[in-house]
């Protein structure tokens, strides 16, 4: 076992536990660890890497608990050289894949989205520093967007980088119109919900939430992300209107597809994996900009 897991024992009082990682292609931004404890009761340990990831997910736990989430017990927050972990409920079952889908699970599924979405938020931005928070959902947005298209600019072909920010440009305007502020996950997908007997057990993952608009959280679906029939997503989308109206997604959703893309391959191309570990969600992604625009 690392020193650094041992330093994490000493400081959350677990020495007497047994602490295992998990390692699956999710997990590509935070180190995550089974922790069972004397008792046999489990728990997970999560290591964010950053700090804003860090705060970002307790506040967001903190903040939800009304809904299936996971209770926080412990909390170590970073310090110096030692990244914060958070030590949370350990959901039995298994993250979501697409043998899984049932109408009534993805009925549940939607209606917890949009369970999330009616929490309002008091700005667009990061939650947890209020005073930097955007009023205008267009410069939100152009923040966001600047940022994952230099991270790209150079590795694309001049073409394709022109195509990208001339689109943008032209169609930003429609984000005037969006469903927000309010509580956004902002990567709504199978590697983030765990299923058991067709019931969903937990949503996880909120290093990425912020104050956003509710048509983000639709993005991964309608980017194949899911890979989800015609059926079950009328399933999903009836489930979400349980609760609250489905926005008016579809105008503004080709801009939302071009930054989650321009977004992933940023950050396969910071990390080194875009040609190894990440190269088919690299490769997705990449023919997907190539396509661009989608009609």
């Amino acid at each position: 076992m690392d020193s650094l897991i041992k330093l994490y024992q000493q400081r959350l009082g677990l020495q007497d536990a047994t602490f295992s990682r998990i390692d699956h292609e999710e997990g590509i931004v935070a180190t995550v660890y089974q922790v069972i404890l004397p008792s046999g009761k489990k728990r997970i340990l999560k290591v964010c890497q950053k700090p804003v990831d860090y705060f970002n997910e307790i506040y967001f736990l903190k903040n939800l608990v009304n809904l299936p989430v996971p209770r926080v017990f412990q909390e170590l927050p970073p310090e110096n050289e030692i990244n914060g972990a958070i030590l949370m409920e350990h959901y039995s079952g298994n993250l979501l894949q697409k043998e899984d889908f049932t109408h009534s699970l993805i009925y549940e599924i939607g209606r917890q989205l949009a369970c999330i979405h009616q929490h309002n938020a008091t700005g667009y931005g990061d939650l947890t520093r209020s005073n930097e928070l955007e009023v205008d959902p267009l410069q939100y947005f152009a923040i966001k967007f600047e940022e994952v298209f230099h991270e790209c600019n150079v590795h694309l072909p001049k073409q394709l980088s022109d195509k990208c920010y001339q689109y943008y440009s032209a169609y930003q305007h429609l984000l005037r119109a969006v469903d927000g502020p309010c509580f956004t996950h902002r990567d709504f997908r199978h590697g983030n919900l765990i299923v058991k007997d067709n019931k969903l057990q937990g949503i996880i993952d909120w290093s990425a939430a912020r104050g956003g608009f509710a048509e983000e959280d639709f993005c991964p679906i309608e980017h194949g992300e899911w890979q989800i029939s015609s059926e079950d997503k009328n399933a999903f989308l009836n489930g979400y209107s349980s609760v609250r109206p489905v926005p008016n997604y579809k105008s503004i959703m080709p801009l939302l597809r071009l930054c989650r893309a321009l977004n992933v391959i940023g950050f396969t191309l910071k990390n080194g994996s875009w040609n190894g570990k990440n190269e088919k969600i690299y490769s997705f992604n990449y023919d997907f900009i190539k396509a661009f625009p989608i009609k």
